[in-house]
């Protein structure tokens, strides 16, 4: 067999995700991933601020040339249809019910909690690929933002001034036009983290330590997410001790989706 001296093919670098300190995901080759890694770690003795400008920015999310605005609507309206036929939205509706339950001096039922805002941390993007095309998360993101829609709708029954605030930096134009339509304000960083406070509704499944270490001293009252019972941190812990919650079940359309949430609330006096 003749010898030839064909050049050989380059081969593709690996793709690997590199989740950085402050929870967002990365998507970097294997040539690059000591580097990024070295990237996501903190220097010794730096303030947060120089911590924060080291760390990489975020685009938005890369959108199909094909989808529209109606595509998306009908999109999430199909997600919404999916998730409220749940179960995992029925233990959820009745969390809510009970924490929101009306003053009623025939029955005696105590004040619900006082709200006044939600705030929506690290929703992703409903529309579009992450970083490059790399990493898909709209299925998530779509049910999560579903779930934020039956709640504000269930709640603005009760309280129809209730504001909706939501903060990404994947978010594109037709994110922001999606959210738009919804009622909801997006916000730049740090906005959003500067809207909580314990009057709010704090939105954020599948936040990372280091997000919820800047939100919670806030004390929100309501908070979807977590689960925070496996974060080792003083300040969850704090927020924790003040709290009661109710745990959402397995959502089988898609676990990743609402895997191990729970719904935390502060436990109404009894005057």
């Amino acid at each position: 067999m003749p010898h030839t001296n064909r050049p050989k093919k380059p081969q593709a670098e690996k793709r690997l995700e590199v989740t950085d300190i402050d929870g967002w995901t990365h998507v970097t080759t294997t040539k690059n991933v000591r580097r990024a890694l070295r990237r996501s770690h903190p220097k010794p003795h730096t303030t947060q601020a120089a911590q924060q400008q080291e760390q990489p920015t975020l685009t938005p999310a890369e959108a199909p040339s094909q989808t529209t605005l109606e595509t998306l609507q009908k999109q999430l309206l199909t997600h919404r249809e999916k998730w409220e036929s749940s179960e995992s939205w029925r233990v959820t509706h009745a969390g809510l019910q009970g924490i929101f339950a009306d003053s009623d001096p025939a029955s005696g039922a105590q004040p619900g909690l006082a709200v006044d805002d939600i705030v929506c941390v690290g929703l992703g993007s409903p529309s579009g690929f992450l970083r490059g095309g790399w990493v898909d998360r709209r299925d998530v993101s779509l049910y999560q933002l579903a779930a934020l829609a039956s709640m504000v709708d269930m709640m603005r029954k009760r309280h129809p001034s209730v504001r909706v605030y939501a903060q990404d930096p994947v978010f594109n134009d037709l994110d922001r036009s999606l959210l738009d339509s919804l009622g909801f304000t997006v916000l730049e960083h740090p906005e959003g983290f500067a809207r909580v406070s314990d009057r709010t509704f704090l939105y954020c499944p599948g936040a990372e330590r280091t997000h919820l270490e800047q939100l919670l001293p806030a004390n929100p009252p309501l908070l979807f997410g977590g689960p925070l019972e496996e974060i080792e941190s003083e300040v969850v812990g704090r927020f924790l001790g003040a709290r009661k919650s109710v745990r959402v079940p397995v959502f089988e359309n898609n676990e990743h989706a609402f895997w191990n949430m729970r719904l935390y609330f502060l436990e109404r006096s009894e005057e």
